[in-house]
């Protein structure tokens, strides 16, 4: 009940945000129920519940046999000449949280838009550009149309997380705002996104991926200074209007996945991981696990079967749960398993995105590294089984001053944590050796004060990871983990 609970309220909370924010405009249609499904990762009845829901507050319209239709927003549409004022206001009273959404993207899209154009192959890019031209025929919007276009791009890739992240940019970037009013963000003479777009120029191929890395970098910088100027000179004709400290950006990258048990199931491979709980000996009963993390026995159990699953514990009758590690059949069997499947290529999805979005956050951190911080991550780099690139990228997150790259980076790390136990084997803890070296060398280029070198090697310590464990997943049975590509390091140091 609690998972079904979970992933209700995630693809309610979702599509209501993205209904009445704009991002589905009145009159547009939603997914179908199967695209639904698959794009939130959850069952058919949970979405046919949603649907219901929405349809019986008034948002959407459905129909047997015909598209599910947006309904809110008609009464909201103002005349013409009508006040712009209240639309104003919510845009005006975040300004600065929606400032930090641009500034977020336009570090992170190019690399991510540039890689996935270069990774997706031919024929991916020509069913991407077989959907621009059938959403141009359909007389969608501009934005809508070139949205869907960047959207299947992403999803190109392989990655199962770009796309989910740059819909939730997306939506707090207010575009459909913005959108509406673009004639008064630039002069004419200054309106680039007009000219030379890249769906005209087939920038798009996988030989142009510098020349598409400068496009889109440019594009993104562009827009988010149009954005602030624009902001700059609407905020003096709405004096009245209080400017809000709340940060409005959210993202969950488990999409509904990360259930309560799962959360479970990562927290006690952790204190496994740190010597907590030690091979061989017996966890909390199940009514303390259950009282510790405020779950039902339920919920507690099935976490205890996984991790039996996974290898690391096998559960007695009446003795209890005992930890067993080293188990090379477990890992083997649950290659094979569907759940496990879509875990281990989330988990490689990302250790991609880390290795592309580390250099742009060391950009913005990098010099707000204070010295005490470097003699707290040395002294913490000498505990048990310290993991010098996590407390790097610990380090860098907590100084991270963007509020959605902040968040991003904390949310992809609860990803990470699905890998952890591939170290516990002996070819994982070899590379788990090799990775602390690697780690330990990004911190000497820190101290160095060489911020690309260090730059460079965090990238260099998730792609050898992404090597490494990709390779392992195929060997258990797991073709699919192929579709994950390593970044080039050569692609990367383009924009280092």
């Amino acid at each position: 009940m609690e998972q079904k609970n979970r992933l209700f309220d995630f693809l309610y909370q979702s599509l209501k945000k993205q209904i009445v924010t704009g991002l589905l405009p009145y009159g547009s249609t939603l997914p179908s129920m199967s695209q639904l499904c698959e794009i939130y990762h959850v069952g058919m009845r949970t979405a046919r519940d949603v649907l219901k829901t929405l349809a019986r507050e008034g948002y959407i319209r459905t129909a047997q046999r015909r598209p599910t239709l947006v309904i809110y927003g008609q009464a909201q549409i103002p005349e013409a000449g009508a006040s712009r004022e209240p639309s104003i206001k919510t845009i005006l009273s975040h300004r600065s949280s929606i400032l930090s959404v641009y500034e977020t993207m336009a570090l992170l899209m190019p690399p991510l838009f540039s890689f996935s154009a270069m990774v997706c192959g031919e024929e991916k890019m020509q069913n991407c550009l077989w959907i621009l031209a059938q959403e141009k025929k359909a007389h969608r919007n501009k934005w809508q149309t070139y949205s869907t276009f960047l959207h299947e791009i992403l999803s190109a890739s392989g990655s199962l997380l770009f796309r989910d992240l740059y819909i939730s940019l997306e939506l707090y970037a207010q575009i459909p705002f913005f959108w509406e009013h673009r004639d008064s963000l630039t002069e004419p003479a200054d309106n680039i996104i007009k000219q030379n777009t890249f769906w005209h120029t087939g920038l798009l191929k996988p030989e142009n991926g510098e020349e598409a890395l400068r496009y889109f970098t440019a594009h993104y910088q562009f827009t988010k200074d149009m954005i602030q100027k624009y902001l700059d000179r609407l905020s003096p004709e709405y004096p009245q209007i209080q400017e809000s400290d709340e940060n409005l950006y959210s993202w969950d990258a488990d999409l509904g996945r990360d259930h309560y048990y799962m959360q479970i199931t990562r927290d006690i491979i952790d204190k496994i991981g740190i010597g907590i709980y030690k091979d061989k000996e017996f966890l909390p009963s199940e009514e303390a696990l259950s009282r510790q993390y405020q779950v039902s026995i339920a919920t507690v159990r099935r976490a205890l079967s996984n991790l039996n699953r996974l290898g690391f514990c096998k559960t007695y009758n009446v003795k209890g749960t005992q930890v067993t590690l080293f188990n090379d059949r477990a890992t083997y069997s649950c290659m094979k398993d569907k759940t496990y499947k879509n875990d281990t290529l989330l988990y490689l999805s990302s250790l991609q995105f880390m290795a592309l979005a580390a250099p742009p956050a060391v950009t913005l951190t990098f010099d707000l590294i204070t010295e005490e911080n470097l003699r707290s991550l040395e002294e913490r780099f000498r505990e048990p089984y310290a993991i010098p690139l996590d407390l790097i990228m610990d380090c860098i997150t907590a100084r991270m001053p963007l509020y959605p790259f902040r968040i991003i980076l904390k949310e992809v790390k609860k990803m990470l944590h699905w890998g952890y136990y591939f170290s516990f084997y002996p070819e994982g803890s070899q590379m788990s050796n090799i990775i602390n070296q690697m780690g330990l060398q990004a911190f000497q280029y820190l101290r160095r004060k060489d911020r690309k070198a260090f730059a460079g090697q965090l990238s260099a310590c998730y792609c050898h990871i992404l090597v490494f464990v990709r390779d392992f997943m195929k060997g258990c049975g797991l073709p699919e983990a192929d579709k994950i590509a390593a970044p080039d390091m050569s692609f990367i140091s383009l924009y280092i």
